[in-house]
């Protein structure tokens, strides 16, 4: 009923095309619903405000680009990931959604290489309906406003046509500031600007080696140079600032490198290990945050090596209480979110452990208030693992991969910032 849907769809937009100068060439859907990336590509850029709707049809996110036109031949694909079906109106594009999914990250990408088309991106997490319905509440005044905005300045056209003779403007009369409600990508610049500090401890070192490979090599090593590789990746990028626990072959106890991970104001701890297993066929990457048990160990573990959280001054503790319980939840809940984003990236770069996020009373996830992760990249007692581990070609994926999650974390980090 899909394909059906969208031939209509075409039939209906055969006119639009006639008097437009082409532009849209594709719109594409791939994904689970867990995440989904949307890919629209056009000859021109594409800068569309993006809205998240409730409407009697179900969860929508709506697209109004600035200019919308279609290629004599454009490729639409499939409906999927969450995407129930799309509908490509006269000046906008509605996507209807069969599950609550929010806008996680929207890149614009100009030609290059072989790719001469401009490719608009957005990628989409699966939500709770509360937090769907949140968010498209606080979009009703902004859609509201925009659709407003652009009746005005459609009556004031049709009022007052421009003129066929061309007007000369002196240069020095400054351009009239915009009344076109800022975008997602506006929003999302604008919350970035922070830097964030990413903590990353590469497992084991000195005195203990952790799991030795079957091809010859150390834990405490593969996972240095990885970390290291990981470090200069983010390194290039000036949202970030990034932390090693350690960055040669020294054991540094478990409490200092939580110890340091606060001191430095971490916003993100990835711990960076190589599993083992007895038997030599179990391969692929996991993913740990904290369980329930461990849990129950933050309260003694923070007050026995001082990870105070930062509570003001004179407040009763009976709200001290409930505001440190939210900060361990609010602090648990984003561990789990970042390991979702983490563990379809680990996917791109080699096999994945069944069940691949996990729950583990381990201690470097114990800080109350900085969310953590341990990654387990793979089995070393597997060959093909510990290849890959080993390789060059390997480390880069691996870090590529917790790279692009943490892009991924962050940039929801900025959404939710920007439309609160």
């Amino acid at each position: 009923m899909h394909s059906s849907k969208l031939i209509l769809i075409l039939l209906a937009l055969i006119g639009l095309s006639c008097f437009a100068n082409a532009q849209v060439q594709s719109v594409g859907v791939a994904g689970d619903g867990e995440f989904t990336r949307i890919t629209i590509t056009s000859e021109t850029a594409m800068r569309p405000d993006v809205f998240l709707r409730e409407t009697e049809i179900g969860p929508v996110i709506e697209m109004v680009p600035d200019q919308f036109r279609l290629a004599h031949a454009p490729f639409f694909a499939e409906p999927t990931g969450g995407v129930l079906a799309y509908t490509l109106d006269t000046d906008r594009i509605i996507f209807e959604l069969d599950r609550p999914m929010m806008v996680m990250r929207e890149i614009d990408l100009p030609p290059s290489g072989s790719e001469r088309l401009y490719r608009y991106i957005l990628d989409l997490s699966g939500v709770s309906m509360a937090r769907f319905q949140a968010a498209a509440r606080r979009d009703t005044s902004r859609f509201a406003r925009f659709e407003a905005d652009r009746y005005a300045r459609a009556e004031a056209e049709r009022l007052n046509p421009p003129s066929a003779v061309p007007v000369e403007v002196s240069a020095t009369l400054p351009e009239p500031p915009s009344s076109k409600p800022a975008g997602f990508g506006t929003l999302l610049s604008l919350a970035a600007r922070q830097r964030r500090t990413i903590v990353i401890d590469p497992g084991h070192g000195g005195k203990d080696p952790g799991a030795l490979s079957v091809i010859g090599g150390k834990e405490s090593e593969i996972v240095l140079k990885t970390a290291l590789k990981l470090k200069r990746m983010i390194e290039e990028d000036p949202r970030y600032v990034v932390r090693l626990t350690r960055e040669t072959d020294v054991y540094v106890e478990h409490e200092d490198r939580v110890t340091k991970a606060r001191n430095w104001g971490a916003d993100l701890f990835i711990s960076i290990h190589a599993d083992a297993a007895g038997a030599p066929t179990v391969k692929g990457a996991s993913v740990y945050t904290l369980s329930t048990r461990g849990e129950a160990r933050i309260e003694r573990t923070a007050k026995k090596h001082g990870w105070n959280l930062p509570i003001e001054y004179g407040t009763s503790e009976e709200v001290s209480d409930i505001l440190a319980d939210l900060t361990v939840r609010e602090t648990k809940s984003n561990s789990s979110i970042f390991a979702e984003f983490l563990v379809p990236e680990l996917g791109q770069a080699g096999p994945l452990l069944r069940n691949t996020h996990r729950q583990q009373n381990f201690f470097v996830l114990l800080a109350p208030d900085v969310p953590a992760v341990l990654v387990e990249i793979g089995f070393l007692t597997n060959r093909d693992d510990a290849r890959r581990l080993k390789s060059e070609r390997g480390r880069r994926k691996s870090a590529t991969a917790i790279k692009r999650a943490i892009d991924a974390y962050f940039d929801r980090q900025d959404l939710l910032l920007a439309t609160n």
